[in-house]
């Protein structure tokens, strides 16, 4: 598993001002951190930052549990001697959270003038060279939310991807130099790190399986999907490739992967379109392809969802409906199906040398993206949509997308920038979250 990020969350106030006020947003914006920000380790200080002997005090709790990165709410007005002690201490950035002021009342004094205190304790920030990010809103706000949420996942996503092992079985399938890529730009740009193993080791790693084992996996397959209609040995090279997959994923500590999936896997009847689906439901993500660029995308999804995504291509646009078709031989995960229509497993759509699976994908709000090495450094091709119900209209499986810009330009578009033909889908709108990505990353972003 890897390493969650570990957030440090304080509220601070100048020593003078009202307590109330403060404790209840330690109380009430410390439940919301941990409702809100999943997959993180929260680490609340353990008092108000009322005075610089506690801010200290807090700051050596904060290194002791080696915070990534602060979220300072303030319960009142706080100098600017707190987050500087907190940055120069700890060398790491600062969500400086500011909410609105309480209803005002013209016979009262300000209880926590909050805002003049993130214009302030911004301002020496930047002055003294540290990272920072103002947020001026309160918590019920959806944008300030999705601001701050989008900001910490965007952290997380890197620090995962920084310890991430990609592993490539096999090189690309023959010409298909899109799935070319540069290692050293990856592991710069992403901070991950490739290992290969080739092919002949997939193979003889089948040719172990025990018999129980891949025979389990038939007899389950089986009793999921009609695989009677599948040529003879198809299921057993299914089966035995999915074991051995599974193993060599453990065998080598990746943490995802890549596979060259022909020819050499069709000329053994083995092409593995619907072993790939099944692995992703069980969280084991191998991009098809070789297209380590396609996989790169994969991997910053799932961190961002935790859900399986589709690496397809786009096949067709309708420019009356405005819909682009995204299509690939076989390899969603199940759990992706559309209910409303069939999902089977049969032999592979192009090639016949394998399993695929069949069927249309389900509806709901997607996130389309892919990055591409273009020049010698990274973009993201970035483009939200909503996958709409309809129905398969040639073998294989296919996503039909609804999206907001003409499809005709988004085509041309894609065509100008020299974007590769694959792309990965996953059912949930992260594009914001993409973006604060990259952001930190430096990486631009083609959005359409």
């Amino acid at each position: 598993m890897k390493k969650q990020l570990n957030v440090g969350f304080i509220t601070t106030l100048s020593g003078r001002w009202p307590r109330e006020l403060p404790e209840k947003r330690m109380k009430e914006y410390g439940e919301w951190l941990e409702n809100n920000l999943k997959g993180i380790n929260l680490i609340k200080a353990k008092s108000l930052g009322d005075s610089p002997q506690a801010i200290e005090k807090i700051s050596n709790q904060f290194k002791a549990e080696a915070v990534d990165i602060i979220i300072m709410v303030y319960g009142a007005f706080t100098g600017d001697d707190a987050s500087t002690c907190l940055a120069e201490n700890l060398e790491v950035p600062i969500v400086l959270w500011a909410p609105h002021e309480p209803s005002f009342d013209k016979n009262d004094r300000l209880y926590a003038n909050a805002l003049v205190a993130v214009t302030m304790n911004t301002a020496s920030l930047k002055k003294l060279g540290h990272t920072c990010y103002p947020v001026y809103g309160d918590k019920e706000e959806e944008a300030i939310a999705l601001k701050v949420i989008n900001l910490i996942s965007a952290y997380n996503t890197i620090k995962k991807l920084k310890g991430t092992v990609l592993g490539l079985f096999g090189y690309r399938p023959t010409a298909f130099y899109n799935s070319s890529f540069s290692e050293s730009l990856i592991r710069k740009t992403f901070g991950i790190r490739m290992e290969e193993t080739d092919l002949k080791v997939v193979f003889d790693e089948m040719d172990h399986v025990p018999e129980e084992a891949y025979e389990a996996d038939m007899k389950k397959v089986g009793e999921d999907y009609a695989v009677s209609h599948l040529p003879e040995g198809h299921l057993e090279n299914h089966s035995k490739l999915y074991v051995a997959l599974k193993e060599l994923m453990k065998k080598q500590a990746y943490d995802f992967a890549t596979i060259k999936c022909w020819p050499e896997m069709g000329n053994l009847h083995t092409t593995p379109c619907a072993v790939l689906g099944r692995l992703a439901d069980e969280g084991i993500n191998i991009g098809c392809e070789g297209d380590i660029d396609a996989e790169l995308a994969q991997i910053v999804q799932h961190y961002l969802t935790g859900l399986p995504t589709f690496i397809t291509d786009m096949i067709n646009i309708d420019e009356e409906q405005n819909i682009m078709t995204f299509w690939h031989c076989g390899n969603p995960a199940p759990s992706l199906k559309n209910p409303k229509h069939d999902f089977t497993m049969n032999n592979h759509p192009l090639a016949g040398q394998g399993t695929a699976f069949y069927g249309a994908l389900k509806e709901g709000k997607v996130t389309i993206a892919r990055f591409c090495n273009i020049d010698d450094s990274y973009k993201l091709f970035l483009l939200r949509g909503t996958s709409i119900d309809m129905d398969r209209y040639t073998k294989g499986a296919m996503a039909n997308i609804k999206v907001d810009a003409p499809v005709r330009d988004i085509v041309e578009r894609i065509m100008e920038e020299g974007i590769p033909h694959h792309y990965s889908i996953v059912w949930e709108d992260v594009a914001d979250s993409m973006i604060a990505v990259c952001k930190l990353l430096n990486i631009p972003v083609i959005e359409m």
